[in-house]
């Protein structure tokens, strides 16, 4: 019953919006890209590239966009696919639109957030997360709009106190996830529908 009475409050605060700004809910999908990195014992590991979705929920005014945007990546390690990697995004967005034309415009932002990771080979964490990101808009009929985007996001990873290694004396020691201090930079290129009411 709260949540039910929470959701009316919000929706109903939403609605009753000033006519100068409205709100924005939009979807994106597209395909993230990890750079490599490098552990404390010199090995190095790269993300494979994989689909990812999100949503973004911000609020527009006089040619500025903010909000909240969630970001969902599953993928792996390119060197063992049993290794899996899931990564979620919550980030604080801001963005800057100048026209182009009568209907499309282009954008220009930057993101501060979290990065939670969760793999099936050592505890999950949370992360420091930022970036920037580009994008075009098109507007439609009936507040709706399609575009792309481009998002450049570095996530701190300081995993300096999980190590997943094998013991075994028969191979050499191979840590599978120790970073001390390195930034994971990752791309994400998405197309997304926007509906603004």
């Amino acid at each position: 019953m709260n949540k039910l009475l929470c959701a009316t409050l919000v929706s109903a605060a939403l609605v009753s919006a000033p006519s100068f700004a409205d709100i924005g809910v939009t979807a994106y999908a597209g395909q993230t890209y990890s750079q490599s990195l490098t552990t404390s014992k010199g090995q190095e590991h790269e993300i494979a590239d994989d689909g990812h979705f999100a949503i973004s929920v911000d609020r527009h005014m006089d040619g500025t966009k903010y909000g909240l945007y969630y970001s969902f990546f599953g993928g792996e390690l390119e060197s063992n696919a049993e290794q899996k990697i899931d990564s979620e995004l919550l980030l604080f967005q801001s963005a800057v639109y100048r026209p182009v034309t009568e209907n499309l415009s282009t954008y220009v932002g930057a993101q501060l957030g979290a990065n939670y990771i969760t793999t099936n080979f050592v505890e999950k964490d949370t992360f420091f997360a930022s970036g920037l990101f580009v994008g075009l808009d098109y507007q439609l009929a009936g507040g709706l709009s399609v575009g792309s985007e481009l998002r450049w996001v570095a996530t701190i990873v300081k995993n300096s106190s999980k190590i997943s290694c094998d013991n075994d004396s028969s191979t050499d020691d191979n840590c599978g996830w120790h970073f001390d201090g390195d930034v994971l930079n990752q791309f994400q290129a998405s197309l997304n529908l926007t509906y603004r009411f």
